[in-house]
């Protein structure tokens, strides 16, 4: 683990984070959410075996994916460890996605509190880079999918903005945000210094390959991007890489 990760306690960063969720998150306006959105789903629609599958969306974020995947007719627990992710989540629901959609607070650097093979599919939205350790996390996803299930990662590559200095960065970020309030500002400059100083990873498409086989995962298919999406598979006959 990066050694400034380390130095920031996980309690700050979830307090962070749900301040970030409740915040900032849906206020940012990104190029290409709506698309991936329907992506993914198209994505876990063609891998779909039988109706109503189990999808876990680990690291849901404010739950737009989940949302998505709960329409289109699966089972789905979105998964956030910051509350305010949550919050902004739970808030989206209508009533009829109450029997198809929960939303739980887990932490992905941690043992997941889910059975072995629980789910038929895992989406995995823009949060490896941020786990503590990438490879238990993906350990726990492999753990948690069923042989045969459909693990998709979807990563942000790091951007041309990475080459401006901080303040320039933190104005090229600010500018995609609605309603510029101060919090919002605050939020923003405190999440792009962080990703400066290394609180953020960020790999290839090539990398990323390389650390799902090592954990155990069969990739199929690999979108360049950016984002990068890359589609892969628990196998039978694998071990447990745990």
């Amino acid at each position: 683990m990066n050694s400034r990760m380390k130095s920031v306690p996980q309690s700050l960063q979830r307090v962070f984070w749900s301040l970030y969720g409740r915040l900032a998150w849906d206020a940012a306006r990104s190029p290409w959410k709506a698309t991936q959105v329907r992506q993914i789903v198209e994505i876990l629609k063609g891998r779909q075996v039988v109706p109503a599958e189990w999808v876990l969306d680990a690291g849901c974020g404010t739950g737009d994916f989940s949302l998505a995947l709960a329409k289109a007719g699966f089972q789905v627990i979105g998964a956030d460890y910051a509350e305010g992710m949550l919050a902004r989540a739970r808030a989206k629901m209508t009533g009829e996605l109450a029997n198809s959609l929960s939303f739980e607070q887990v932490d992905l650097n941690r043992r997941l509190n889910f059975p072995d093979a629980r789910f038929d599919h895992v989406i995995n939205i823009s949060v490896l880079q941020v786990a503590a350790e990438p490879t238990f996390t993906l350990g726990e996803l492999w753990r948690v999918l069923r042989p045969g299930g459909t693990l998709v990662l979807l990563h942000v590559p790091q951007s041309d903005s990475y080459n401006l200095p901080l303040r320039e960065a933190i104005r090229h970020r600010i500018q995609d945000l609605e309603m510029k309030t101060l919090w919002r500002v605050a939020l923003v400059a405190t999440k792009v210094w962080a990703e400066r100083t290394g609180s953020t990873r960020f790999w290839t498409a090539e990398a990323l390959q390389e650390m799902l086989k090592s954990s155990h995962f069969r990739v199929l298919s690999v979108d360049q991007g950016p984002p990068i999406v890359i589609v892969a598979r628990r196998t039978e006959s694998e071990q447990n890489p745990a």
